[in-house]
């Protein structure tokens, strides 16, 4: 029973090994998938990319929902974006954005801005003569706002255009056009400003009855400008009928009282020369002390009160008067005569020592400033035009009397506030325009604006700047030279903005790329890094595959001896029964011939499944997990394997087309350099408006020169005669001394004589 024992135990192995290998092959893939994803897992990034390369695709059939154009909303969007860079000061991109809407080929509805909440064309037009008019481009603001107010606009564009209009029109000199657009203004809220530039520009055209209407009209609307416009009506009732003096000094008079800062001292100033022409001497003084001592029009009272006092009889305060505005004023061109008055009153009091020696400094100096004046003439002035037109300060050389305060000063911002550009994108927002003030400009403003101008030497005489503007039609000259200059300023602006946001979209770009390679960069590092471990791995991967295989063998063999060995025994088996039922022959009882069957069956049992495993014995121990686990595992490596390849190899292709895009970057793109092109050209236009605009100021200015030189040659004259006649009168004193004479020497009652009549000059009056 030994052999039936041992064929026992190996049936027993059979019926193990049978039921693993069918486990192994019915195992659901949930399980093998189970089991697999227990290992830690090395290939995160290749098994993301495996999972994005593997993800179902869109069907290409399949439809996407793109929003539909809408034009309207576009243009809205971009006409409330230039609104707001407006109301930030960012003036030069909401100006090229309004010219960009302007001339692109879109159809721009003007019943938007009137049947919708979205804004068109007549917004857009707004805002950009808006723009215009903030840069000082008077021809191209009057261009685009001139078709708005042929059409059926609504008060909130029209007040204020035709506001902006008048001002622009006055601006230029366009004095007939000036009246026409106030006769056509039909917003009350603007009538008040129409009527006082109206009635300005009838003062021009030297119409005093149509200015005096105008100016009527002015002050019946009131606001800011009702007591400018009175005392322009009281200027041009003086031009219309000069017996009315008395009359106007009394309005003056009471204007005065009821005014405050420097327009109550232009009033004082006008109501002391209009009394110093009538002779009441007392009175100018009085309304001369009246000016403010450091305000703008400080210089002109102080002179008006020196020849009042001087003309009063008060000699020696005339004399002190003319002397401080001699010393605090030394640029303006009266201070030579100043200081012969000076002079004039020492001679006068009997001080002919000291008037001699001041004669001889005036004399001196005029004739010293004289001669630089015109060594210099050549250069000095041209570098003044220049500096003067580089600075935008040229126009101030144009200014028609600013000490008489005539100059009304239009603020830079004027139309700009908030409030009103805001009613381009509100239909509800209702406000009066207001773009006009009644700050004068004075003295003190244009020597500050002449100060602060660089590259003036100190060579150069700045008492030309304040000399009357010579009859060389310069101011029609700077007029038209300054609107192509400011055309050039803004198109040098545009232009360098434009270049600007190219520049920054191709340092964004650029940037974007360098990042990228960095990016691409790491990654390459990653896929390297990943390289070397899964190198790694398939090294212990192989080793461990030569070990299973060595070990299917081994199993194989044993398994496949153990079958041999259980066939052998059932063939041994078969041949005992064999003997047995042979040796009992007819003995065997029916016991013994039930467990010589139940043998038999036995033994045919095992041989039959011997004969079944010996073939299959192979594919039975390949069932095993963990031998079957091998070829999951090396196809998974040969797959990561594969994966890593094809990764690495995009990974480079991507890093030759950045690193050859970055190198293209690297140079400077064609549109860069079209709008460098762009700024040169703009940039030669405005030498050439420049060069025009010099040319114009040189002329002023040496004109100017010459009339200063005429002055101070007259001057010189003068103190030379005052020289003289101070050295006459000192030897009449000392000869009279010398002979014991006693009374008065002609230098005490001289106000009379020659040489009071050549030093003497008229008094400055109101220049109307």
């Amino acid at each position: 029973m030994v052999s039936k024992q041992w064929t026992l135990q190996i049936a027993a192995l059979v019926v193990c090994a049978v039921p693993l290998a069918a486990q192994v092959t019915t195992r659901p893939d949930s399980a093998r998938r189970t089991t697999i994803d227990s290992t830690p897992r090395v290939m995160t990034s290749v098994d993301s990319g495996r999972a994005l390369l593997m993800r179902p695709r869109a069907s290409l059939t399949e439809r996407v929902d793109m929003p539909a154009a809408n034009q309207a909303r576009g243009v809205d969007a971009e006409i409330r974006v230039a609104l707001f860079e407006l109301l930030a000061d960012q003036a030069v991109p909401a100006l090229r954005r309004l010219q960009w809407l302007a001339s692109s080929p879109v159809a721009l509805s003007d019943s938007a801005s009137a049947g919708s909440a979205l804004r068109g064309r007549r917004d857009l037009n707004f805002l950009l003569a808006e723009a215009q008019y903030r840069f000082g481009m008077d021809s191209a603001f009057q261009q685009t706002a001139q078709p708005l107010l042929g059409q059926s606009l609504p008060p909130k564009y029209t007040s204020l255009l035709q506001s902006q209009m008048l001002l622009a029109a006055y601006r230029t000199g366009d004095y007939p056009r000036v009246i026409q657009l106030a006769n056509s203004a039909s917003d009350p809220a603007s009538r008040g400003l129409a009527s006082l530039v109206s009635g300005l520009a009838s003062y021009q055209l030297r119409n005093y009855t149509a200015a005096r209407t105008s100016f009527a009209a002015a002050r019946q609307a009131g606001g800011p400008y009702a007591q400018y416009a009175q005392y322009m009506d009281v200027l041009t009732s003086l031009r219309g009928d000069t017996t009315q003096s008395a009359a106007a000094l009394g309005q003056l008079q009471q204007l005065a009282t009821t005014s405050t800062g420097e327009f109550a001292d232009q009033v004082r100033l006008t109501a002391a020369q209009l009394a110093y022409e009538r002779n009441s001497f007392d009175q100018a003084i009085q309304f001369a002390d009246g000016v403010s001592p450091n305000g703008g029009y400080a210089a002109p009272a102080q002179l008006t009160k020196a020849w009042a006092q001087y003309k009063g009889d008060k000699i020696a305060d005339a004399g002190q008067s003319f002397a401080a505005f001699a010393d605090r004023y030394p640029q303006l061109p009266e201070r030579d005569e100043a200081r012969l008055m000076a002079a004039q009153t020492l001679l006068q009091l009997g001080k002919t020592a000291d008037a001699g020696h001041v004669f001889a400094v005036v004399a001196d100096s005029a004739t010293a400033e004289a001669r630089s004046l015109q060594a210099g003439a050549q250069n000095v002035m041209r570098d003044a035009a220049r500096a003067l037109v580089t600075a935008r300060k040229a126009g101030l050389l144009f200014v028609q009397d600013p000490a008489t305060g005539k100059t009304v000063v239009l603020q830079d911002r004027a139309g700009a506030d908030p409030a009103l550009l805001a009613m381009a994108v509100s239909d509800t927002i209702t406000v009066a325009p207001s773009v006009a003030t009644t700050q004068l400009l004075s003295l003190n403003d244009v020597r500050a604006r002449f100060d602060s101008v660089n590259g003036l030497s100190a060579t150069f005489p700045r008492r030309v700047l304040f000399t009357p503007a010579a009859a060389t039609g310069g101011r029609q000259a700077y007029g038209s030279g300054i609107q192509a200059l400011y055309a050039a300023d803004v198109a040098i602006a545009l232009a360098r903005q434009d270049l600007e946001q190219q520049l920054r979209a191709h340092e964004m770009q650029v940037a974007l790329l360098k990042q990228l390679q960095n990016v691409l960069k790491g990654r390459r590092d990653t896929l390297m890094l990943m390289s070397a471990a899964l190198d790694q791995n398939q090294v212990a991967m192989n080793n461990l595959m030569a070990q299973l295989d060595a070990a299917q063998a081994r199993i194989v063999a044993i398994l496949s001896q153990q079958a041999t060995f259980m066939r052998d025994a059932a063939s041994e088996n078969a041949r005992v029964i064999d003997s047995l039922r042979t040796a009992l022959g007819t003995n065997v009882t029916p016991e013994d011939q039930g467990t010589l069957a139940l043998e038999s069956q036995t033994v045919a049992a095992y041989r039959r499944t011997a004969d079944m495993l010996l073939p299959r014995m192979d594919s039975l121990v390949r069932h095993h997990p963990v031998l079957a686990l091998r070829d999951t595992v090396r196809h998974r490596g040969d797959s990561v394997r594969t994966l890593l390849t094809q990764a690495q190899s995009a990974l480079a292709t991507t890093e030759g087309l950045v690193n050859g895009e970055l190198a293209r970057m690297q140079q400077e793109p064609e549109a860069v350099t079209r709008l460098r092109g762009a700024i040169a050209e703009a940039e030669l236009r405005r030498q050439t408006a420049e060069a025009r605009l010099v040319a114009a100021v040189d002329t002023e200015l040496r004109a100017r020169a010459t009339e200063l030189m005429g002055d101070l040659q007259r001057h010189t004259e003068a103190a030379e005669f005052g020289k003289a006649s101070a050295s006459f009168f000192q030897a009449l004193d000392e000869n009279g001394k010398a002979s014991g004479a006693t009374g008065t020497t002609g230098a005490a009652s001289s106000k009379g004589s020659p040489v009071a009549a050549a030093v003497t000059t008229p008094p400055p009056s109101k220049k109307q």
